[in-house]
């Protein structure tokens, strides 16, 4: 070991790269799980070397002393790697190569160590520095100690041929499971969306009292029939009101005894057999109430969560109640941040993430009552990070009636295609239908 270096053993290097020229690169496959980056080698020279390996293995080239110097010496690296009298030599070692498994697994723990070697000293310079804001990097640093627990290093760039390697496996799978999509209820949305897909950001948007949570509830209760890992963080409503809403969807409890308590013989029996059946959910749900939620406490949420029960599906409710991580600047660059941190979150925890916002006042007091996306509040931001943009039509919130016909706008959508459909808003139990639909028939106990 030199130890004054970071840690690193060259002579464990080298029987790695010997093991690989002796056997003739046959067992180049057992160690490319454990080697998973060039940085593994923490020589030069053995860099170069693995590179070439690889590049020989990917276009099936026997991997000899010939063929090895031969291939370094047209790529100019011949003398860097030490000349062939330097491959000669490792190619006559005598440690035994059934053993190179092993020491790859030591080559990583060197590199793991090297990598936090180097986030101690980030650590140590980001907390002398004045300038620097504490909260980001902590949630940076938080990423790289979760890649190195996990046993994987990240990487900046990936060749496209070892993209290729994984991507048309990735699209079998994909059509296996028609597509990747999480669906909702609402057929005609899903025929325009094409799902909520990982890494996506979703913008549920539209006024007070028109239905925002209620539609976000019921996409979340579909995906749990599906048996997708939802995590609901409510930031206005504690958590008893939102199962309070739960129970209204799935057993038409109507919301009005959540206030009066007057419960009849018939509500209890649904609010028993809800409880048996919301006990069960623990695999596939999670609720977080707390009120003052930051942008990196969300997304150290999402990453606990992803380990715990495998999240898929994350809805806030709603962006505007997020608070910065950083404050002091205008609340545009704060929402900004926010809205930054979301896609950030959803493409590292590969999830997707429905946020619920409020649109102006001003599109109530327009002819047409179709939003724009300059109706969102502090758009900007959240208009351009945003996969997809939803939002309810305004209705009146005041009308007595029970069932109302509410709109819906695919007013963005990535990936996809853009347009409006019809829903049927049941008030009562708080359920957004499809047309001539009177019941969820999907909904099952």
């Amino acid at each position: 070991m030199n130890t004054s270096a970071p840690p690193n053993n060259p002579e464990l290097e080298r029987a790695v790269i010997s093991a690989v020229l002796r056997t003739s690169g046959k067992n180049i496959d057992s160690l490319l799980p454990i080697i998973k980056s060039e940085d593994y080698f923490y020589s030069p020279v053995h860099q170069n070397i693995w590179n070439t390996f690889l590049a020989m293995h990917r276009e099936y080239v026997p991997i000899d002393l010939v063929t090895l110097n031969n291939r370094l010496m047209n790529n100019g690296r011949s003398e860097a790697c030490g000349g062939a009298h330097f491959l000669a030599e490792l190619s006559n070692d005598i440690e035994p190569v059934h053993h190179a498994t092993r020491w790859a697994k030591e080559l990583e723990s060197h590199a793991q160590r090297r990598t936090m070697a180097q986030l101690g000293q980030n650590l140590i310079e980001h907390a002398y520095s004045g300038d620097a804001d504490p909260s980001e990097f902590a949630a940076s640093a938080q990423k790289t100690i979760d890649s190195v627990l996990e046993g994987r290093m990240d990487v900046a760039a990936q060749k496209p041929s070892e993209i290729m390697k994984g991507y048309v496996k990735y699209l079998e799978d994909l059509q296996n499971r028609g597509g990747d999509g999480i669906k909702t209820h609402l057929y005609k949305l899903n025929g325009i969306t094409g799902g909520m897909i990982p890494g996506e950001i979703i913008i549920l948007a539209g006024r007070p009292s028109n239905g925002k949570t209620a539609l976000a509830l019921n996409f979340a209760l579909h995906a749990i029939h599906q048996k997708v890992p939802v995590g609901i963080f409510s930031l206005e409503m504690m958590r008893y009101l939102l199962v309070n809403r739960l129970l209204s969807s799935t057993h038409g409890v109507e919301g009005m005894r959540f206030r009066d308590g007057k419960f009849s013989d018939a509500d209890w029996a649904h609010i028993y057999e809800f409880a048996q059946w919301f006990d069960g959910k623990d695999p596939w749900l999670r609720i977080w109430d707390k009120p003052s939620l930051s942008a990196s406490e969300l997304r150290a949420q999402c990453r606990r969560w992803k380990k715990e029960f495998g999240l898929r599906y994350a809805i806030i409710d709603y962006i505007q109640l997020l608070r910065p991580d950083s404050r002091g600047g205008s609340r545009e660059r704060e929402v900004a941040e926010i809205s930054r941190m979301l896609k950030e979150t959803a493409t590292e925890c590969g999830i997707s993430i429905l946020v619920l916002a409020q649109l102006n006042r001003e599109v109530e007091n327009r002819k047409s009552k179709i939003p724009l996306l300059s109706d969102l509040r502090e758009s900007g931001a959240i208009e351009q990070d945003a996969d997809q943009v939803i939002f309810i039509r305004p209705w009146d919130p005041k009308t007595v009636d029970d069932i109302v016909e509410v709109t819906l706008d695919v007013a963005k959508s990535r990936n996809s295609t853009t347009g409006s459909l019809v829903t049927a808003y049941r008030r009562k139990r708080l359920q957004f239908l499809n047309e001539n639909e009177k019941d969820w028939s999907w909904l099952d106990f």
